[in-house]
């Protein structure tokens, strides 16, 4: 059976109407575009429909859930009632670029599993106020301009928007995202990028990310559990990584996260310490990892502290 449309725009939400309807009018309305807007279950949603008439346009499905499961949960359920052709993945209180449908229906036909597409980054508070949040993820597109690899738009890329991502390929391959409170979209992202046969990168802007400050990029790692919750993602990313024997210089994700329990949490420390073997060649090899850039002050103490971790062990 052919898709009910060319594209599905799946938007997570909970609790930031106003953003959802700007992100809603960059979207344009098309027999073409299925909007899927899965609400978590935000606290006056039952009053949305009568309050934002934009969420009864055409071709637009409200979802409302009542289980409160996080944005993993919610693009969850997207996927589960995308029509489309083409997946696309935008958070609410972002939006797309002036034009965006002509950027998209450019590639409509391309035989590509993803397209990747640049982005931009400005405040969400004036979106005419330029940041530099994002300019890693242009200058892995930069690096593929320039070498002709894929590499660092396949594993460079752990968020879901910003791309379009055959809808049949995901479907194939069971793709859902972890529906964890932190980091839901990470393993999602890797894998497609791992298991897409092949890929298309464009040069053109396609999305714009917009920053708040109480955002989950804006407190990064400040809530109760986030950082077990977000390591425990990114280690088992790491043990994906090392099982398809994916090396990328200067790409330790999870080796943030170890300085932070450094820091915030001792006890997970010791945890992730005992097990770094699962994701390094040896002992040796992760503290030298760690010790990399590090002064020689840090580098003492860090192999004082693994010796007493072992005799206490």
């Amino acid at each position: 059976m052919q898709p009910e449309y060319t594209y599905s725009i799946i938007i997570p939400h909970y609790d930031v109407p106003d953003l959802l309807m700007r992100c809603l009018e960059s979207i344009p309305v098309s027999e073409e575009i299925q909007v899927i807007v899965v609400d978590d279950n935000s606290p006056d949603a039952d009053t949305y429909l009568d309050r934002y008439p934009a969420l009864s346009r055409p071709y637009l499905e409200f979802i409302r859930t009542i289980k409160g499961g996080g944005a993993g949960y919610a693009r969850n359920v997207g996927l589960d009632n995308a029509r489309g052709k083409w997946l696309l993945f935008a958070d609410a209180d972002d939006l797309f670029v002036d034009g965006m449908y002509d950027i998209i229906r450019a590639y409509a036909d391309s035989p590509a599993d993803i397209v990747f597409f640049k982005k931009k980054s400005v405040l969400s508070a004036d979106i005419h106020q330029p940041i530099r949040r994002v300019d890693y993820l242009n200058e892995n597109i930069d690096y593929y301009f320039d070498t002709g690899s894929d590499k660092l738009v396949r594993f460079r890329h752990c968020q879901p928007w910003g791309k379009m991502i055959k809808r049949d390929f995901v479907e194939n391959h069971q793709f859902r995202f972890e529906e964890v409170e932190f980091s839901n979209d990470y393993y999602f992202s890797m894998c497609t990028g791992y298991y897409a046969k092949s890929v298309e990168v464009s040069n053109q802007v396609l999305y714009i990310y917009t920053y708040r400050e109480d955002s989950l990029a804006g407190t990064f790692c400040a809530k109760p559990k986030e950082l077990r919750v977000r390591a425990a993602v990114s280690f088992r990313v790491e043990k994906l990584f090392r099982q398809w024997n994916v090396g990328i210089e200067q790409h330790d994700p999870f080796k943030v996260y170890l300085y932070k329990m450094l820091s915030q949490d001792r006890a997970l420390f010791r945890y992730y310490f005992f097990k770094l073997t699962e994701i390094y060649p040896s002992m040796h090899d992760a503290l030298f990892d760690l010790c990399k850039s590090r002064g020689p002050r840090f580098r003492v103490k860090l192999y004082l502290y693994s010796l007493w971790l072992w005799m206490t062990r």
